[in-house]
């Protein structure tokens, strides 16, 4: 079988076979063996320097020398393996020195093979050097990536303290610039005073005329103190970076807030895209009633939602708190395993600051073989009482004791296809009605049982829709609005989470 040409000229890379031309590189003056025929086929500016008419061999031999001073030894032995191998290994902090070498040496292959491996190298510890490559060699579309990564991703970018410490003035200021940036604003914050610390140990050190605040007087006004709850304020209070008085009238704000949409903690807005959702239901007739509520819960934008049968299975406290909202749904004739290590489970998980959202229809039905138990229940966490399941005729939206929730948000009209199915009890465990049935039996309920927990929201309905089962009188008419609340209310425990204020 015949070689291809790589393997034939990787043979020749860095011999003195057949060799004619000699380079001397770098401060260490390095030999490096060549051939000026494979040189000229890959680089424009070789084939002109060899073959020009001015070109002379510097030995009997015909072996020229060339001194090459301005390019590392490493860097320099990396673009003869392209040259005779067509593929080189490159660390990110490699790639823009051999860059430049392609540019030099009018090679543009080399040149679109670094970009494409600057590229699928990009992460959070190098977006910075991309970003600075991009705008050095004139490429908008690369600097243009990066800003994008940067938005994506600024979350990790931020809490990445010691890559943000080397930055420059002017890439800070094109970060801060970007109109969409996950992080948390006190994580910006903090990023940026580490940045000022770091300048003042190094390069100002026996400068006391350099302080903190003159180092970052052109970045403060960009801090939004109006996305900072108040364990932010007192973080922002400690370093005297802002006026006392700023940061008291901030803190008024926040107590005259109570709509949980006023106030996004992020310069991006809601990123419902990025909640974790566990769907906790012990089903009995299949597969496709689980994946409609699932995709019931996706219907607002929220991406990530996985289902748990607890018919077969009890997650473990651990594997619950990887995510930040649980949906409960339990199922007549096909009860919980273990609801008891269930219920305490999720006890920790709401007093952890999580979300959790109950369908309370064969979730709290008064009868042992079916319903949750353990603290959730035991403690009141639920803002539902244990109850028996009755059927009513009445099977409207009624009374909407909170227009204004978050919850009710584009919520026009709720009805089912012939009677509600609902828990009867008037009990609400100390919880916040929100909306009723025409009935008058509560519809939605919200509760928070103590400062620093998560919200509980209990739905009072059956989340079948007739989009999935048409034949079935409890189910929720799919053109009214039964896919917004319990989507609304999966983003309102979950962004609660994510220290949205209310």
């Amino acid at each position: 079988m015949s070689n291809s040409i790589e393997e034939v000229l990787s043979h020749f890379l860095y011999s003195q076979e057949l060799a004619d031309v000699k380079f001397i590189v770098g401060k260490n003056k390095k030999v490096f063996y060549a051939h000026k025929l494979v040189l000229s086929i890959v680089s424009s500016f070789w084939e002109k320097q060899f073959y020009s008419e001015n070109w002379e061999c510097d030995d009997r031999l015909g072996v020229s020398e060339i001194v090459v001073d301005d390019i590392e030894c490493e860097t320099f032995a990396h673009f003869l393996e392209y040259a005779y191998k067509k593929e080189i290994e490159l660390s990110a902090g490699m790639i823009t020195k051999i860059y430049f070498v392609a540019e030099k040496y009018e090679m543009d292959d080399l040149r679109q093979y670094c970009i494409s491996e600057f590229k699928r190298s990009l992460d959070e510890t190098n977006y910075i050097a991309y970003y600075e490559f991009g705008k050095q060699i004139g490429v908008e579309e690369y600097t243009e990536y990066a800003k994008r990564y940067i938005e994506n991703n600024s979350d990790l970018i931020f809490e990445n303290r010691d890559c943000f410490k080397s930055l420059s003035v002017d890439t800070i200021k094109m970060v801060l610039g970007l109109k969409k940036l996950m992080a948390k604003e006190i994580d910006i914050f903090q990023a940026l005073v580490g940045w000022a610390k770091e300048k003042k140990a190094t390069e100002y050190k026996d400068n006391e005329g350099v302080t903190l605040k003159t180092l970052l007087q052109d970045f403060l006004p960009n801090i939004r103190l109006d996305l900072m709850d108040f364990k932010d304020l007192k973080i922002v209070k400690e370093t005297g970076l802002f006026p006392v008085q700023q940061l008291f009238n901030h803190s008024i704000n926040l107590i005259q807030k109570y709509k949980i949409k006023i106030c996004p903690l992020t310069r991006a807005g809601p990123q419902l895209e990025h909640l974790k959702v566990l769907l906790l239901a012990a089903a009995r007739r299949g597969q496709s009633r689980l994946d409609h509520l699932q995709d019931t819960i996706k219907s607002n934008g929220i991406q990530y939602v996985t289902i748990i049968n607890l018919s077969s299975a009890t997650p473990t406290f651990e594997f619950i708190n990887q995510y930040d909202v649980v949906v409960l749904r339990g199922r007549n004739g096909a009860g919980m395993i273990n609801p008891n290590i269930l219920g305490d489970h999720l006890a920790r998980f709401v007093e952890g600051g999580k979300g959790l959202v109950v369908i309370a229809i064969n979730t709290l039905i008064n009868s042992d073989n079916y319903r949750i138990k353990g603290r959730i229940v035991d403690d009141e966490f639920i803002p539902l009482a244990i109850g028996e399941r009755i059927h009513e005729s009445s099977r409207n939206l009624g009374d909407v004791l909170i227009p204004e929730h978050p919850i009710m948000e584009d919520v026009e009209s709720f009805k089912t296809k012939e009677y509600a199915h609902l828990i009867g009890t008037q009990n609400i465990n100390g919880g916040k009605l929100i909306a009723k049935w025409t009935n008058g039996y509560p519809l939605i309920t919200e509760k928070n049982k103590k400062e620093g927990f998560g919200t509980v929201v209990c739905l009072n309905f059956h989340p079948m829709s007739t989009k999935i089962t048409d034949d079935c009188g409890k189910a929720w008419l799919h053109d009214t609005d039964g896919d917004k609340i319990i989507s609304n209310s999966v983003a309102y425990v979950g962004m609660r989470y994510y220290n949205y204020f209310y």
